[in-house]
């Protein structure tokens, strides 16, 4: 049974034609020239969240599923190639991520930004607008900054130790949603050409950074702080690192993200030189469950910054 307004919603939907997409499923599905996605793409992301993709097997419009962060207890779309059931899909997995206990669903807007009424008619609120910014001087951020008090060491992911203090500090910091799994650490400490660097003070984990070198142009995806240091300029400290680090790797631009409503990071880079890229910006919409519910209850809004 499926309780409250996701239940209604599918009830007043015809679902009859909807099916749990599988892996045997893929080769009927139309992906020919499909932007994002390929034929062994599809057979990967299929089984990453069982029972939650669907697809309409007469117009062979799917819905891939997986996921968000790693984190099995929050289902993202992934892909959607629909026009006719985008709703109906939308809905079938939405009521099946409910039945499994699920905290939430989430749709980010990053590929295709869609009016206001898919969101308000197929019930996805708006949970986060992520701002995006670059500093295209980056040399100025760390001339005549002072040597860090903090001591930062690299971290491969090969270290259990660091890594439950990271999770440690990392949930302590960061809103419920943006928690980083155990696994998407991992998955993200193997990734070619990222960095993870964890500060210390006097040995207790008080940072840490996760960066992206590309060509000339670095990406801080992740800086956490731990919450009972903050305001002493760790966070000044932990970016002028960084920021070393990317020009190290040859980058002469540099940028990050942040939420919106994260005023105290927002002011740390709008003071440092970043500025707002808006055509970059996306928003996160979706709907939280019962137990996403009770978690966003129990947790105030982290006051930490948070890559994707």
């Amino acid at each position: 049974m499926i309780p409250g307004r996701i239940r209604q919603r599918a009830g007043r939907l015809n679902l009859e034609s909807i099916r749990t997409l599988t892996p045997a499923d893929i080769e009927r599905l139309h992906i020919d020239n499909h932007p994002r996605l390929a034929l062994g793409d599809a057979e990967s992301l299929v089984i990453q969240a069982p029972g939650l993709s669907k697809w309409h097997p007469a117009s062979g419009e799917f819905l891939l599923v997986t996921p968000w962060r790693h984190r099995s207890e929050i289902p993202a779309v992934n892909v959607m190639s629909a026009f006719q059931h985008e709703d109906e899909l939308l809905a079938a997995s939405m009521a099946s991520a409910e039945e499994k206990g699920a905290a939430a669903f989430v749709l980010m807007d990053t590929y295709e930004i869609r009016r206001s009424s898919f969101y308000d008619r197929n019930d996805l609120a708006h949970l986060e607008t992520i701002l995006t910014y670059e500093h295209r001087a980056p040399r100025s951020l760390v001339r005549d900054v002072p040597d860090p008090i903090q001591e930062f060491e690299p971290w491969f992911g090969d270290d259990d130790d660091t890594l439950h203090e990271l999770l440690e500090l990392d949930h302590t910091a960061f809103p419920w949603l943006w928690w980083n799994s155990r696994e998407e650490f991992l998955a993200y400490a193997r990734m070619p050409f990222v960095e993870i660097w964890v500060g210390r003070l006097e040995g207790r984990v008080t940072s840490y950074l996760g960066l992206t070198h590309f060509r000339r142009w670095s990406h801080l995806d992740r800086i956490a702080i731990l919450p009972d240091v903050q305001g002493q300029g760790f966070g000044r400290e932990s970016l002028a690192f960084a920021v070393r680090r990317m020009l190290q790797s040859g980058a002469d631009r540099v940028g990050l993200s942040t939420q919106k409503e994260n005023i105290r990071s927002r002011r740390l880079y709008e003071k440092s030189g970043f500025r707002e890229t808006p055509e970059l910006n996306y928003d996160v919409f979706g709907v939280l469950f019962e137990p996403g519910r009770r978690q966003m209850k129990m947790r105030t809004q982290g006051s930490s910054d948070n890559g994707k």
